[in-house]
């Protein structure tokens, strides 16, 4: 027993000896530091082997994935041994590599590999990555990383005390994106105070950049780049992470800040304050918080529209006529000087074209309040807790045919904005405003006393994680004129493109006949995704995708015919067919029955109609099973 003791004491000392000895005779050099500047990459090392050893750098390029070296500097011979390193200065030795060996350019990143060429073999002993940043203000910013995907290309190349863009980092206070508390660090999130990498202070180059670090699926927070799955169809936004080869053809919203505003089909293309600006995440979305915070943070006013004060054109003058100044006045959201429109007094008040946009008021019945029934306007008075015999005032708007009720969110600013909404007379209790509905209310007395209006409206789209519940009212969660607010928000920069009636000429920028988007049930998202799309998530007309059905898997039975998808949730123009292919014209064509059979001889086999056969014209009719955007 003591032998066997005696021999494993011996055999384990001799391992570890071994291990010391080799852990000693196997040190070599390792970095110090790797700084940027102008004259370019510095490399301290200290030699922590025990002989003098030559050393020299590699540079290589992700461009052709650090295959060939760039650059092989001169070698430093007999640099002197320190095993036991104390981190003096002249311990420390510095190879510089300059604009002059490698040209250098900016976001490209370079790999710096410090090799051991003493004698006949090379030894790589330590590697860094290191970039020139992508910065517009100062263009000579430095990153290092020990791997590739830690350079940070686009930041500022400076680090602050709050870790800007660490996950998890600046989560003080309240949430990154509005409602903040006032003991907040969140601000730290996206921002770096004295270290940011562009003019706004953001702690990447531009929006884009800032907004993909976070949600690119690296930390927790919403995945704007996820992969499609059956799920993706459902949603309103689709993924940025489509293919554009033939085999997908896909199509997204190019928010990178390569384009402005004005390459929005649809819309404005001069350069002015509205139209001039570049197309970024911001354009969409409220990185500080809106009306919709908690629904995917939709700017309540894209654009800025709720600040253009309207102006019709002066009597005699055309579209064609009209400057981009004049055109831009035609779709301002700020309505100055209101007159009051009294319904109760005057119910024909309404009957013809005055304005886009006016104010009314009137006395509430009965018929307009809604207390369960969601798919009616008058829910949207019930849950703000309007009372029958109360006084209404509100927005009305223009919808080629007549004036209809709109809930479109009033704005509200301070006496130095432009986007403001002024209630001049408004009592200071007695009246409750329902900012994000657009609407007022309270005892006669206190609606009768204000004696004039300035409206700024802006756009409010309540959403689920369900995209039925924008244009459908036969689903659970439909949510009323939601889809009609989205319509509108789209049209914030494909200005043309909202029109409640296909028969008139349409459009401030241009005229031509327009689908009806105006109303919930053909909301432009029903038949687009905000993001992006491709083969993988459109539909056929039957609304089923690559993930199911007949044709599950089958990318050529999905891909657009055209080279970009143009954003579309169906495939062609399949969507179209699903609407209409019941009609007269379909009525023979066998593949009627593989939708869900023909139902009217004239509006077509999904056509929006009720029980008794007659079509709806408001956007309150439910669904049918099949129809787009049913299927779950």
């Amino acid at each position: 027993m003591s032998k066997f003791k005696l021999s494993f004491s011996l055999v384990l000392t001799i391992i570890l000896v071994g291990i010391l000895s080799t852990s000693v005779f196997a040190r070599g050099a390792y970095w110090g530091s790797l700084t940027g500047d102008n004259s370019g990459w510095s490399f301290k090392f200290i030699n922590t082997s025990d002989e003098a050893k030559d050393f020299t750098v590699k540079v290589y390029s992700n461009e052709d994935g650090y295959t060939n070296a760039l650059y092989t500097s001169p070698e430093k011979t007999a640099v002197a041994p320190h095993p036991e390193p104390t981190g003096a200065a002249s311990e420390y030795v510095t190879i510089t590599v300059t604009p002059d060996n490698v040209n250098f350019q900016l976001g490209v990143i370079y790999k710096f590999v410090l090799v051991d060429v003493t004698g006949d073999n090379e030894l790589a002993t330590e590697t860094k990555y290191g970039v020139t940043t992508v910065n517009d203000t100062n263009k000579k910013l430095y990153n290092v990383a020990d791997d590739p995907g830690m350079v940070d290309v686009d930041g500022s190349g400076l680090v602050n005390a709050n870790h800007t863009g660490v996950p998890g980092a600046a989560s003080k206070g309240g949430n990154k994106h509005g409602f903040y508390q006032n003991n907040t660090n969140s601000c730290a999130a996206c921002h770096q105070t004295h270290t940011g990498a562009d003019e706004l202070l953001l702690f990447k180059d531009g929006v884009y950049s800032t907004c993909s670090a976070c949600h690119d699926g690296t930390t927790g927070a919403y995945n704007a780049f996820a992969t499609s799955t059956a799920e993706t169809t459902k949603e309103i936004a689709g993924t940025f992470n489509i293919k554009t080869d033939s085999a997908h053809n896909g199509s997204l919203h190019q928010s990178d800040g390569s384009i402005n505003v004005s390459a929005a089909p649809g819309g404005g293309k001069s350069n002015t304050a509205v139209w001039g600006n570049e197309f970024n995440c911001a354009s969409c979305h409220a990185p500080h918080g809106a009306g919709s915070t908690m629904e995917n943070n939709l700017n309540m006013d894209p654009l800025g529209w709720g600040g253009v004060e309207y102006k019709a054109l002066a009597a005699g003058k055309t579209l064609d006529g009209a400057t981009d100044a004049e055109k831009d006045a035609l779709n301002g959201k700020l309505f100055k000087d209101l007159t009051i429109i009294d319904l109760d007094t005057n119910p024909a008040g309404l009957a013809s074209f005055i304005k886009p946009y006016v104010v009314a008021k009137k006395t509430v019945a009965a018929a307009d309040l809604s207390a369960t029934d969601k798919t009616k306007e008058g829910y949207m008075y019930s849950r703000a807790g309007v009372q029958l015999g109360q006084k209404v005032i509100q927005t009305y708007r223009w919808t080629g045919k007549a004036y209809v009720k709109d809930f479109s969110l009033w704005l509200r600013g301070s006496s130095r904005e432009a986007a403001n909404t002024v209630l001049t007379g408004a009592p200071a209790t007695g009246l409750t405003i329902v900012w994000r509905d657009g609407f007022a209310f309270g005892a006669a007395a206190s609606v009768d006393s204000v004696t004039k209006a300035q409206i700024s409206l802006g756009i409010d789209v309540e959403t689920t994680t369900n995209i039925r519940s924008l244009f459908d009212s036969g689903y659970a969660n439909y949510i009323y004129d939601s889809g009609t607010e989205m319509s509108k928000y789209c049209a914030s920069c494909h200005t043309d493109y909202l029109s409640t009636v296909r028969a008139n000429l349409t459009g401030t920028y241009t005229q031509a006949h327009r689908h009806t988007t105006g109303k919930d049930n053909l909301t432009c998202v029903r038949c687009h995704y905000g993001h992006g799309s491709d083969a993988t998530i459109m539909k056929d007309a039957n609304d089923e995708s690559y993930f199911e059905g007949d044709h599950k898997g089958d990318l050529n039975y999905y891909v657009d015919p055209n080279p970009s998808s143009a954003l579309k949730r169906y495939t062609g123009m399949s969507v179209c067919y699903a609407c209409h292919g019941g009609g007269g014209q379909f009525i023979n064509n066998p593949a009627n029955e593989a939708i869900d059979g023909p139902t009217s001889a004239i509006y077509g086999s999904h056509a929006v109609v009720n029980d008794a056969g007659v079509q709806y014209d408001d956007g309150e009719a439910p669904l049918k099973a099949g129809q787009p955007g049913t299927r779950e």
